[in-house]
Order: structure tokens, then sequence, then C-alpha cells
């Protein structure tokens, strides 16, 4: 998947989902519930926006929300997925020997459905859960997004709200310090 050149003089709807990676609707809900910039320009039903305004907006939220969503949780659970069982292994292997997560779980083959670019798909996929530390996400999320095999992969994280003390501790000691 290319994205929007960041040159253009305007980015339609379509060249900002695209550029966010997620569908069209998004950024109507975004538009409708504040959220991003209004459109720079309207003509007719088409929104403009200047690529600059979009990639500062894009740039300034994600990181600044995320630290503050899992500000208050000591570990979370990482979730992505990709295509092969080798391809899942091999990343889990570098994730874990780096401490970037203490443990990862790869379960599959899993049967996904989803919209992406616009159309409905299925396919076969091997889902990864990865445990760590949520001061350690960022960096987790980057090496993932740097080594993932697919250009833009899912990349989540769900907070660890409670778990066995030895869990939790061995969780502690395996992921590498903030």
């Amino acid at each position: 998947m290319t994205k929007p050149d960041p040159d253009a003089e305007w980015w339609t709807t379509s060249d900002v989902a695209e550029y966010l990676g997620v569908v069209i609707g998004t950024v109507s809900s975004y538009r409708n519930r504040g959220q991003m910039p209004e459109p720079t320009k309207t003509i007719g039903r088409t929104h403009l926006w200047s690529p600059s305004t979009i990639i500062a907006w894009n740039e300034g939220r994600s990181p600044r929300q995320q630290a503050a969503a899992l500000a208050s949780y000591e570990f979370v659970q990482v979730s992505t997925a990709v295509e092969t069982r080798d391809q899942a292994q091999k990343l889990v292997r570098a994730i874990v020997e780096n401490k970037l997560a203490a443990g990862a779980q790869i379960v599959g083959p899993v049967l996904s459905a989803f919209w992406h670019l616009g159309e409905f798909g299925t396919g076969e996929e091997w889902r990864i859960l990865l445990k760590t530390r949520a001061s350690t996400y960022a960096d987790l999320e980057a090496y993932l997004l740097a080594h993932h095999p697919w250009d833009s992969p899912e990349v989540v994280a769900i907070p660890i709200v409670a778990g066995s003390a030895d869990c939790l501790e061995w969780l502690r000691k395996s992921v590498k310090e903030d």
C-alpha cells in the first residue's frame, strides 16, 4: 500500500484515510466527534485538507493519547497477526530476546474477517499475543511496525488489570527496565 503524497497541494478524505491506515468512515467519525482538524477547503461535498495539517495533527495526537491511556496500568497485552507460523515465530523470538515482551503466544491458524482499503475480506492468520510493561509499549509498537511483514499491521494493547502475584512479578523481571 502506498501512502498519499505529502507534497500534494490537497488531500481528500480518501487520502487522509489511507495516510492514517483507516477506512473512510473512520475519518468521517473523527470529524463528526471533533477529533481532527476541520477541512481546509470544501468543494461541493468534497473535503480537502493540507497534507501538513493532517501530518502535524496525527504526529501530535497518537503518542500523547496512548501514553495517557496506559499511564494508570503497569502491564499490557499487545496483539498483532501475521500470515504464517514461521513469520510469527521469527517475530516473537526477536521481541522476547530483546526483552520488549516477557513472553508471547502464537495462536492459529485463525480465520479473520475485516475491512481493508474499503473492501471486505477474509483470510487465515496467526495471532500473536505479547505481554509487556505499559511503559515499554511504545518501543514494542515501534519494533513491530519496523519488522512486521505487513505495511500497516494491526497493533493493539489491552491493559492487564489483574493477575497472579507470581505472574506479575515474572513480567516485571522479564521485560527491560524503562
